[in-house]
C-alpha cells in the first residue's frame, strides 16, 4: 500500500473541516476528530489514524478546538433549552500500538517533514523565477503607483499564500494591470514586512504568525475561499480601462 503524505492544501482543508466538527461535537477525542476531519478528502487520500499521527498533529488539533470554542461563544444558539443532566461517557481506552507500529509512524513523520521541506524549497525557487522586481530590491512602500501605457496607474498588490502554479495563473490574467508581488507563508514570516497599496492573505494556507505580522496593513483583504474569491478581490482592485 502506497504511503500517503498530505500536502499543505490537504492539511489546510482537513483542519478547516476539523473546526466545523468541533463546533458540532466539542467533546470529541483528538483521534476521533482527525478521523472524521479527513473525510473532507477523497477516500483514496485517507490515512490510518494512529496514536503517533494524533501526536504529530496535536497542536493543530487543539488550535481547531479553540477556534471552534471561540466561535461558539460569539454565536450562541438562538434558543437554549436546559437538557436533563447526563453524565459524560468515559471514552473507551484505545488499543496500544506495538513498538514496530510506532517506529513505522515515526519514520513516516520524518518522510513527511522532508517531503514538505523539499516542496517548500521548490515552490520558493519557482516563485523567485517569476519575472518581476525582486522583493529585496523593491522599496518597502509604493506611494506612487507604477504608470501603465493606458494612462491608468497599476496598484501594488502583495499576495501571500499562493502556490507557484496559482501565482502564474494570477499573473497571466491581472499582471498587465496590477503590480503583483507574491510570497510563500514561510517567506512572509522570515522576510522583512513588505508594504504595498493592497495586501491579500490566503487565510487557508497561512498561519497566525503571518496574519499577526500583516494585520495592520493598509487595504488588507482576507480571502477565505479559493482562486474564485481571489479573482473577485483582484477585480475590485483593478483600475478600469479607459
Amino acid at each position: 500500500m502506497a504511503r500517503i503524505v498530505w500536502s499543505h492544501i490537504e492539511k489546510g482543508a482537513i483542519f478547516a473541516r476539523m473546526e466545523l466538527v468541533f463546533r458540532q461535537r466539542p467533546n470529541l477525542t483528538r483521534k476521533e476528530a482527525l478521523r472524521e476531519a479527513q473525510t473532507v478528502l477523497n477516500s483514496s487520500r485517507w490515512i490510518k489514524v494512529t496514536d503517533q499521527r494524533v501526536f504529530n498533529y496535536k497542536d493543530r488539533i487543539e488550535v481547531a478546538r479553540q477556534k471552534a470554542l471561540q466561535w461558539s461563544k460569539k454565536n450562541p444558539p438562538a434558543a437554549v433549552e436546559v437538557p436533563t443532566p447526563i453524565l459524560a461517557p468515559i471514552p473507551a481506552s484505545e488499543p496500544k500500538e506495538t513498538p514496530k507500529g510506532r517506529l513505522a509512524d515515526i519514520l513516516e513523520l520524518l518522510l513527511d517533514v522532508v517531503a514538505e521541506s523539499v516542496a517548500a524549497r521548490v515552490n520558493r525557487k519557482i516563485l523567485e523565477a517569476i519575472p518581476e522586481t525582486p522583493v529585496a530590491h523593491r522599496p518597502k512602500h509604493d506611494p506612487q503607483p507604477i504608470p501603465h501605457p493606458t494612462g491608468v496607474a497599476k496598484p501594488g498588490v502583495l499576495v501571500i499564500g499562493l502556490l507557484a502554479s496559482q501565482a502564474y495563473a494570477v499573473i497571466s490574467t491581472w499582471g498587465t494591470r496590477l503590480d503583483l508581488t507574491f510570497m510563500t507563508p514561510e517567506d512572509a514570516v522570515h522576510r522583512p514586512k513588505l508594504v504595498r497599496a493592497h495586501t491579500i492573505l490566503m487565510t487557508k494556507f497561512i498561519n497566525h504568525s503571518v496574519q499577526d505580522k500583516y494585520r495592520k496593513a493598509a487595504k488588507l483583504h482576507f480571502v477565505n475561499g479559493g482562486m474564485g474569491e481571489l479573482g473577485e478581490v483582484l477585480d475590485s482592485i483593478t483600475p478600469p480601462v479607459l
